[in-house]
């Protein structure tokens, strides 16, 4: 994307303005990506660690010992809300 400056030129009175217009615009932008994207990766965060939980739930004692985890450590991550790290 050209530079505001590298468009109107140094000498422009109106290139400072513009280069604010640019970033606020800008801003405002990721602003609203933020609001409509976060709550989005959150649900999908939400029901893949649901998902997760309940497969940890299905291991037996051998392959928790596989990865280094007791039943008590799973059971206890396993039984967490979905909504808790």
């Amino acid at each position: 994307m050209a530079n505001v400056y590298q468009v109107y030129g140094n000498a422009s009175p109106v290139a400072p303005l513009a280069a604010l217009m640019v970033d606020a615009t800008a801003a405002a932008l990721d602003g609203l990506r933020t609001v409509t994207i976060n709550p989005i990766n959150t649900l999908v965060r939400f029901q893949a660690r649901a998902q997760q939980r309940r497969q940890l739930k299905g291991l037996d004692d051998r392959m928790l010992a596989d990865i280094g985890l007791t039943r008590k450590a799973a059971d206890k991550e396993a039984n967490k809300p979905f909504w808790k790290a």
